[in-house]
């Protein structure tokens, strides 16, 4: 079995000492280090093989878990409060604001509010607006302050890089007009509530001012310059008695002239009215052409003449025509005096009227007086409201951002959880230390035979040789016993001169008779002794080789010979000579092959002539070497190897356990049976630099060159 001790420090064995030859050497009590590399290396396979898992889980982890990435965003804030009105948002003279003012920006990022208005303005389709929406964004977003700095880092956990760039994105804008869509809100609630206001204030002060209206008029109060109607009329009136009491004077002087001038014997010619006629003048200048007409024909003709009548009709009619004209001159002032008077009297009786109706005003200007404060105060109440509500609309589009945008978060590369290197560094970590774990475990529970260590301290059996593992000496991996004849100087070949060597010393060379078994089936000891046999051989001893296994035949399998063909069994039984020229050649080595079973085979090989067998074959062969069975599954085994020399055990190294090889050499009695040792077989010269160094095998690539 492997030491543990070859993991770490030996322990402190002041009295323990190795020896070799005659010569004592105390064990140094420090760190191996060589044998700790030697234990990783040879556990290699297990602790990579750990690591390996680790990190296939680690990566199938990172893979199949729920992954959260994380986006960010970068905004900075302004005090619009401290901006001059020139300043727009984006200007770089705006002020910075206070610290409290920016820890305040971060809970309103954090807000449910802010969550409610993400949500309504991401895409159709990315989330549904509602108040577990609004709760998970609340949880998922962050916002810190980058230092001292007045910018803000507002980041966003999402199960998609996707999903946190457009909701990390949406409440960096949302943000930075949040402070313009507080006011634009506040403005239009405001304005709503004042133009719902503003129409009952309209409604209102027009109902009051309809009321007045109504009673001004019902009560005959209008007025447009202070005064009401009836003042005004009476106003009118008597400026309208006075004139036409003038004109009435006047007509009537009018009259009474023209009508002293008639009676005093005027034909009304110097009547004022007729000498301002145009047709009376007229008439006067025809008058005078047939006044001088009839003058001129008086002279010259006489009363009769038809000229001078005519001249004088008409002259007459002229006059005629005067007289008539001033008679309707006469008429007209009459008439005219007469209007006058009447017009005079009528305007005496409407002042008279008005000023009856002025008398009932007075008394209705009390009632007045309420209803026009009424229409008055619903007049201002309107006015002002009126007035707040444009300066609302006048409000709107000079909205200030509170904050503007630094940088917009670009689609997160990898996610944020699971750290996938991270992870995977853990899960390798991890499964190395299992590995270096179970490497231990693995080591420390193995109870296979690898060393001259193991057989010589824990087994309390002699070392033989190890025999290499084919592969590991020969690249082309040629059949054994092909390459112990073809190949030699080989490293292979080499392994069995060793073994007989060790076998010889152990026994003085005084073993002809050589037995090789193994505890159980499978551990390669027909190739040994098929090898062995041959190299003996090749040594220049004549070498029997003897097919003991009536089980698995393996040396008749190896030479070609089926159990039709007569052996060892048919020798025994008397059916077949013994004749040394009749048995299987391979060069100088001879093979007996085993033959056919038969009911006798066990009891002929362990009986006396198989004794007597091999006595004979003593006078004739310097070695006999026997394929034994394997000791633990057939009892017959037991019994042919006291009739060897030399017992060798084969044991395949790192497989065959040493419970098996002590159980089994536990059943060859001591005073029986010649145990020479054990030779460990099939050993991977390629790994056995990861064990002892009290190994010669350890040393394997320092002498290789030996073998080429």
């Amino acid at each position: 079995m492997s030491n543990s001790r070859d993991l770490v420090a030996k322990p402190a064995e002041t009295a323990a000492i190795a020896t070799l030859g005659d010569q004592a050497i105390a064990v140094s009590d420090r760190l191996d280090l060589v044998g700790t590399v030697s234990f990783l290396r040879r556990r290699l396979g297990i602790i990579l093989g750990c690591a390996a898992l680790g990190l296939l889980a680690g990566g199938a982890f990172s893979f199949f878990s729920h992954k959260t990435w994380r986006a960010e965003a970068t905004v900075m804030v302004l005090d619009t409060a401290k901006q001059s009105p020139g300043n727009g948002p984006d200007d770089t003279t705006a002020s910075v604001p206070e610290t409290q003012l920016v820890d305040t920006q971060t809970a309103i990022i954090e807000s449910q509010d802010m969550a409610a208005r993400v949500a309504q303005a991401l895409p159709v389709g990315t989330m549904m607006p509602s108040q577990a929406v609004y709760d998970i964004l609340m949880h998922r977003v962050a916002a810190k302050r980058n230092n001292q700095t007045y910018a803000l880092t507002i980041s966003y956990d999402a199960p998609s890089a996707r999903e946190a760039q457009l909701v990390v994105n949406e409440y960096a804008r949302q943000y930075s007009q949040w402070q313009v869509t507080a006011e634009q809100e506040r403005n239009l609630r405001l304005r709503k509530q004042v133009e719902g206001r503003l129409e009952k204030l309209r409604v209102q002060a027009q109902s009051d001012t309809e009321a007045l209206q109504h009673y001004r008029i019902a009560h005959n109060l209008l007025s447009t310059s202070g005064a009401s109607v009836a003042e005004q009329e009476i106003s009118a009136y008597n400026l309208e008695v006075s004139k036409a009491r003038a004109a009435a004077v006047e007509d009537r002087a009018r009259l009474d002239t023209a009508i002293q001038q008639l009676r005093q014997g005027s034909s009304g010619d110097d009547v004022g009215e007729a000498l301002d006629s145009p047709v009376i003048s007229s008439l006067r200048t025809q008058e005078g052409q047939l006044a001088g007409q009839v003058a001129n024909l008086e002279s010259r003709y006489g009363p009769n003449h038809p000229a001078l009548i005519q001249s004088k009709n008409q002259l007459q009619e002229v006059r005629s025509r005067i007289q008539a004209e001033i008679g309707r001159v006469m008429s007209n002032l009459q008439a005219k005096r007469n209007v006058s008077q009447e017009r005079l009297s009528s305007l005496d009786a409407s002042l008279e009227g008005a000023r009856a109706k002025l008398a009932d005003n007075n008394a209705a200007m009390v009632g007045l007086s309420g209803l026009e404060r009424a229409a008055n105060a619903s007049q201002g109440i309107y006015d002002t409201y009126l007035s707040s509500y444009k300066q609302l609309l006048a409000a709107e589009g000079s909205e200030r951002p509170m904050a503007r945008i630094l940088s917009l978060a670009s689609e997160p590369k990898k996610p944020l959880s699971p750290n996938i290197p991270l992870v995977i560094a853990l899960a390798t970590v991890i499964g190395l230390g299992v590995g270096v774990v179970g490497a231990y475990i693995t080591d420390a529970l193995f109870l296979g035979v690898t060393t001259a260590y193991d057989v010589e301290h824990n087994l309390a059996e002699n070392y033989l040789a190890s025999i290499p593992l084919l592969s590991s000496v020969h690249a082309e991996r040629p059949p054994a016993l092909s390459a112990v004849q073809d190949s030699p100087r080989s490293a292979f070949t080499e392994a069995f001169r060793v073994l007989g060597t060790a076998i010889d010393q152990s026994t003085a060379g005084r073993a002809q008779v050589i037995a090789l078994t193994s505890a159980l089936p499978g551990e390669g000891k027909t190739m040994t002794s098929c090898c062995l046999a041959h190299v003996l051989a090749e040594g220049g001893a004549r070498t029997l080789l003897i097919d003991c296994d009536m089980r698995r035949r393996g040396i008749s399998r190896q030479f070609n010979v089926g159990p039709d063909h007569p052996g060892l069994i048919e020798i025994l039984d008397g059916t077949a000579a013994l004749e040394i020229d009749h048995l299987i050649q391979d060069r100088m080595l001879c093979v007996i092959p085993l033959g056919a079973n038969s009911a006798d085979s066990e009891r002929l090989l362990t009986g006396p002539l198989f004794t007597q067998l091999l006595e004979a074959m003593r006078g004739k062969f310097d070695r006999i070497i026997l394929d034994l069975p394997p000791i633990l599954p057939i009892a017959a085994t037991r019994t042919l190897a006291t009739r060897a020399d030399a017992v060798v055990m084969v044991a395949k190294w790192r497989e065959t356990s040493s419970f098996a090889i002590r159980t089994a050499r536990g059943r060859l009695p001591k005073n029986l049976v010649n145990v020479v040792g054990v030779a460990l077989n099939q050993v991977d010269l390629t790994k056995r630099a990861y064990f002892t160094r009290e190994d010669p095998a350890f040393y394997y690539n320092k002498y290789s060159e030996y073998y080429t």
